[in-house]
């Protein structure tokens, strides 16, 4: 089982130095959910690439220039805002990669987005709500973040799920997934649904179910009425410019 945590803010585009700080202060709040989160390598975007490790501010800081050029020469007259960010894992070589969750991370503040991708969540095993709870928790306490949500991907057999492509329940909104955060006060009584509902910052972290498991009908019944009132108390904003 796959859980993606997607927070969103303002599109904001930063020169390297300024972007290599705004991802040392997400992952210094990620560091205090768990030691794996503690060390974080870039993702070579080729064969004969080395990760570099980000506490080598020098080393990130050029690979993010060239990151840079490299996208003004490959698409002249695109807007930087569409590539602006950094990609990182939490381990050097696929195999303890694998060992540690096979964790990502994609700070992209030109788009305005952050995703934290735990790609092995069955490593946390009875720990696994809590982790993602957790992540959640620490990727959110940014005041600039306006919406989070947590997209699950499970496999049984040769079959694939994703929640937000076949469990959802508007194609034509944000969904708020497993669990995640809206920028507005909310308590238990508006999502009674919802198993766990606790005001963070300015706004509010919901989860939907303790147990996610989107082969199971009632366990997906409930994050869709969750989201459902989420909709009704308008917090699940349109994606699309017709609504």
């Amino acid at each position: 089982m796959k859980a993606t945590i997607r927070c969103k803010m303002r599109p904001q585009v930063l020169e390297a130095k300024y972007l290599y700080e705004h991802a040392g202060d997400v992952l210094s709040r990620l560091s205090s959910v768990t030691g794996e989160f503690g060390k974080w390598w870039s993702v070579p975007n080729h064969a004969r690439g080395s990760p570099i490790a980000f506490k080598d501010r020098e080393g990130m800081i050029k690979l993010m220039v060239q990151h840079e050029r490299d996208f003004r020469a490959k698409y002249p007259g695109v807007s930087l805002s569409a590539s602006n960010g950094i990609l990182l894992a939490n381990a050097e070589g696929e195999e303890k990669w694998a060992a540690k969750g096979s964790v990502a991370i994609a700070i992209n503040p030109g788009p305005g987005e952050i995703r934290l991708d735990i790609g092995r969540l069955q490593v946390a095993q009875e720990r696994a709500a809590e982790l993602v709870w957790s992540s959640l928790k620490a990727l959110t306490a940014d005041a600039k973040i306006t919406l989070a949500q947590t997209n699950i991907m499970q496999a049984v057999g040769r079959e694939r799920r994703l929640y937000s492509l076949r469990c959802g329940v508007f194609p034509h909104r944000e969904f708020l997934g497993w669990m995640g955060y809206v920028d507005q006060p909310v308590d238990e009584s508006q999502v009674p649904d919802a198993v766990r509902v606790e005001r963070h910052g300015r706004g509010t972290m919901i989860m939907a179910t303790e147990d996610v498991d989107l082969f199971n009908a009632r366990s997906v019944e409930q994050m869709n009425r969750v989201e459902i009132r989420l909709a009704e108390l308008g917090l699940l904003p349109a994606i699309t410019s017709s609504l």
